[in-house]
């Protein structure tokens, strides 16, 4: 399985507008991070985790060919409001994309976009959905490719969203809390991509100290860390990364890497 990591950022991505500082002003490529997201490539299928509100962006930037699915962790803008841009894919391939998320997070995104999961949309131009509200493991399906995909329950500071396990790739981005009951579903992981948005905690968001607090319990074979705000600069958390007990990497906009 081929993964993609379209951002990296958080809400405001970075640089940050009006900011002057040394991380928004870098000149490393990895430091300028769109909103986070991943696309994600197994056999015939092609998979997207969110519809970042970069998402028009991420697609041109990385030339993305197909969606067959989409994986929707929150509702929150960052994540969601590029969904309208799904256009564009359903108009070429000619049929809608199925569209997973919580019982919790359906509700506000059909508040948003509701008549994105209308029916005769492809007639009009407009996004083609297909709501698919999921509690348990499920299969994605194409042709003679298939995937299970495990939802992961995990605590975004008052709301409860998904982290997404494939095979032996889970994807675990604005997290604060990992309930008893997950950690079940996070072993013998291959990687792990985890919330990592600063140094000090935050009430929504682990922290850097947080995160690898987590990596100790999970234990995986290598992690990268994303989701990151001004605060880190990739250069310097590499660095401080290098002697922690597991093999940790902060992830950036583009990196393109391979799991089981």
């Amino acid at each position: 399985m081929k993964i993609t990591f379209l951002g990296t950022g958080t809400s405001q991505g970075i640089p940050v507008p009006l900011c002057s500082c040394s991380v928004c002003n870098s000149t490393n490529p990895k430091d300028n991070r769109l909103r986070a997201s991943v696309y994600l490539e197994s056999q015939d299928l092609s998979i997207l985790i969110d519809t970042s509100i970069d998402f028009r962006a991420q697609m041109l930037r990385y030339k993305i060919p197909k969606i067959d699915a989409v994986l929707q962790t929150h509702h929150h803008f960052d994540h969601l409001f590029g969904l309208d841009d799904i256009r564009a894919f359903t108009q070429k391939q000619k049929t809608a994309i199925d569209f997973y998320t919580s019982p919790q997070c359906e509700p506000e995104v059909r508040s948003r976009f509701g008549y994105a999961f209308e029916e005769g949309n492809l007639k009009f131009g407009l996004p083609q959905l297909t709501m698919r509200i999921v509690k348990e493991p499920f299969e994605i399906k194409k042709n003679s490719s298939s995937v299970k995909v495990v939802p992961i329950e995990i605590g975004h500071g008052k709301i409860d969203i998904y982290g997404f396990r494939i095979n032996d790739f889970a994807y675990m981005t604005d997290c604060k809390s990992i309930p008893e009951t997950s950690f079940k579903k996070l072993e013998n992981l291959e990687i792990l991509v985890l919330d990592c948005l600063r140094y000090e905690p935050h009430p929504t968001h682990l922290s850097l100290n947080e995160s690898l607090n987590y990596i100790r319990i999970i234990k995986p074979k290598k992690t990268y860390l994303t989701h990151f705000n001004h605060d880190i600069a990739h250069e310097k958390l590499s660095s401080e990364l290098k002697d922690f007990d597991f093999s940790v990497e902060p992830a950036y906009d583009g990196l393109i890497i391979e799991a089981s």
